[in-house]
């Protein structure tokens, strides 16, 4: 009787176990690893008290700023690895899903029917056939001008031919056609991407930017005759290199500068409030090729779980979470971007909303030069971008470009090869 009675005890004792087990087991904080810019702190720390007061789990947020993050990304993933990793969509994803580093997300992707929302950026998510990563916010390029001064030569260019009418004019008038700071380099890399996806398209560009085809291909000689045209009528302000990006917007606001090529991460340095920020106004880069689509560029911030992450099951729950169209609607209203999700509701602001008809239409997304190649090739390359704006030199940054892409991608082709000569489009 007595073994019957601690028998009949011990199985209570495992039953009362198992229904508590998944409280026991389930994790009450996670770690989430977030690339900064001072403003948008509060932001997030409102989506994860959120999402806390809905399931209970609570965020410890590593904030870094834009570098340091970068540098500590790949120590993250061997050591002390946080359980959700905020990150960049196209080749920075895909290394390290490569490597092994970062968790496919497939099934909960295709349990959730990720496709019907996200299709438009599946595909800087996705590497050999598996998903991830969750994008939850991206933002528009394009060119951005004031609506007085193009009104009064003209009104808005239709392509590129008229484009460049316009800012002849503009310089015969006195005023710097468009502004530019390349000191970063990187703002230079957005004419090269935006001249080669109206050109070629989104296919070339992104075969070009992994090595598949050498810069010696007469496409992208063609793209560098199109963009010497700005550089040979001087048509960029001549001390570009001496400014940051964002230090060429007093000589915009002022009317000294025409038209500036950037992302609407620019959207915080406008002064809202001001009737000068009602001039503003935004338009597609114009059409080159006329029987191209549309491509345009539109960074992507995901959202990926490293193998090593400590909390697999709860930092799924976050990546359903952050997926949801109204999380990432409230989130972007507040980061002045847009919610990749299709249902998501865009911010009030006419720049915003310019934006989103903008990608909506787009036949294809790009990511961004740097973002769209491996860090070594940006390394070697987005300088020469900023080199030519100087020198228009074609011959010497073809070479060069040659050069990096043999060096960082190996010879596929001899120095001479070109997709022509080996039937690619």
């Amino acid at each position: 009787m007595m073994n019957r009675n601690m028998a009949l005890s011990a199985l209570l004792c495992i039953v009362f176990f198992l229904g508590f087990a998944p409280m026991l087991l389930h994790a009450d904080n996670i770690r989430i690893s977030l690339q900064l810019q001072p403003n948008q702190r509060d932001q997030f720390e409102l989506i994860f008290n959120q999402f806390y007061l809905e399931t209970g789990i609570k965020v410890t947020s590593l904030v870094e700023p834009d570098l340091a993050y970068k540098r500590k990304v790949p120590v993250w993933l061997l050591n002390d690895t946080p359980d959700v990793m905020f990150w960049s969509a196209s080749q920075r994803l895909y290394r390290f899903a490569e490597q092994g580093l970062i968790l496919p997300i497939t099934d909960l992707w295709n349990e959730q029917n990720y496709d019907e929302q996200f299709s438009h950026v599946k595909r800087g998510v996705t590497f050999k056939g598996d998903v991830y990563a969750i994008p939850f916010a991206y933002y528009h390029w394009g060119i951005f001008f004031r609506k007085t001064m193009v009104e009064k030569f003209g009104g808005e260019p239709e392509d590129w031919e008229s484009f460049l009418a316009m800012l002849a004019r503009m310089k015969e008038s006195g005023i710097t056609p468009i502004g530019i700071g390349s000191r970063q380099k990187w703002p230079a890399a957005a004419w090269f991407d935006y001249i080669n996806l109206r050109m070629n398209g989104l296919d070339f560009h992104l075969d070009l930017l992994t090595g598949n085809v050498s810069f010696y291909d007469e496409k992208v000689r063609n793209v560098l005759t199109e963009w010497k045209k700005l550089v040979d009528r001087d048509f960029y302000n001549q001390d570009h290199e001496l400014y940051n990006w964002d230090e060429v917007l007093p000589f915009f606001y002022r009317d000294r500068v025409g038209f500036l090529l950037l992302g609407n991460f620019v959207a915080s340095k406008w002064p809202n409030g001001d009737p000068l920020f009602e001039d503003i106004g935004f338009m597609p880069f114009p059409r080159i090729n006329k029987n191209m689509p549309f491509f345009e560029n539109a960074p992507t911030d995901v959202f990926m779980i490293p193998r090593n992450a400590t909390n697999v099951e709860e930092a799924k729950a976050f990546i359903r979470f952050i997926a949801r169209a109204d999380v990432q609607s409230s989130l972007n209203a507040g980061l002045g971007y847009l919610p990749p999700n299709k249902d998501g509701i865009v911010g009030a602001s006419p720049l915003i909303r310019e934006g989103e008809k903008l990608l909506s239409r787009a036949e294809g997304l790009a990511q961004f030069f740097d973002r769209d190649t491996l860090p070594d090739f940006d390394r070697l390359a987005t300088p020469l971008m900023a080199e030519f704006i100087t020198t228009g030199d074609i011959e010497e940054i073809t070479e060069k470009l040659e050069h990096a892409r043999i060096k960082v991608f190996g010879s596929k082709y001899g120095v001479m090869g070109t997709s022509s000569e080996l039937g690619s489009d």
